[in-house]
């Protein structure tokens, strides 16, 4: 069943599953729980800012993504030629979406000021990149942010959609997961939404079939985010 999304913090998010895990039966279904409620919880705590980079760990991005983030040496960057980027977007379950729906799921994927990596062959996409926000007119940025999430669930028809509010690099900014079925894969994706600055919006997006392993990956990336410009 779908969940109708709202716009609340992430921590109130992270106590509704909570609950719904005491109602899970299963293993599975109780690890994909827990791995939701962990990604939810590590989005409402405050950040500390570390002065240099754990082992193992690189810098992606820069002034052209407007984005730089830490990641793990593991992540591998996608190549431009297209049957190369059509090879990882059907290794995570995106391949039959049509280019206008996929740019709802993966915002900016495949703009020049966009950088793609994956991780396990194809098992995960992470996707970053900032363009102008056209937030709709009269909204704030939480708010604004939000509608652009709803319209990305009513494009893929999400069988499980969720919105929090939380913070990137000081700045605000919208935790999305969202669930849909594309052809006969299960994907999820996860987002970060973030207002940046000179009116533009950020988007950092990982997607995979094995949301499981990936949601942790993902919990750990919003530390290591820098917003760029001003």
């Amino acid at each position: 069943m779908r969940r109708i999304p709202a716009l609340l913090p992430v921590a109130a998010l992270a106590a509704g599953l909570t609950l719904a895990i005491t109602g899970c039966s299963g293993s599975g279904g109780s690890r994909s729980t827990q791995a939701e409620q962990a990604m939810y919880a590590a989005a409402s705590k405050p950040v500390a800012r570390s002065a240099s980079l754990p082992a193992g760990q690189m810098w992606v991005g820069g002034p052209a993504q407007g984005l730089r983030i830490a990641v793990s040496q593991r992540w591998v960057p996608v190549p431009t030629a297209a049957a190369a980027r059509r090879r990882v977007l059907h290794g995570v379950g995106l391949g039959q979406l049509t280019p206008s729906v996929l740019d709802e799921v993966v915002p900016g994927w495949g703009s020049p000021g966009s950088q793609a990596l994956a991780v396990g062959g194809a098992q995960a996409l992470l996707s970053f990149s900032c363009a102008v926000a056209h937030l709709p007119a009269g909204t704030n940025a939480l708010t604004g942010l939000s509608t652009l999430a709803e319209q990305e669930f009513t494009a893929v028809n999400s069988s499980n959609a969720q919105l929090g509010q939380t913070t990137v690099d000081g700045r605000p900014a919208v935790l999305v997961y969202d669930q849909m079925s594309v052809g006969t894969a299960n994907v999820t994706a996860l987002q970060y939404a973030i207002a940046a600055p000179a009116g533009r919006t950020c988007y950092v997006t990982l997607a995979t079939q094995k949301q499981v392993p990936y949601m942790p990956v993902f919990s750990r990336l919003r530390p290591a985010i820098r917003v760029l410009g001003t």
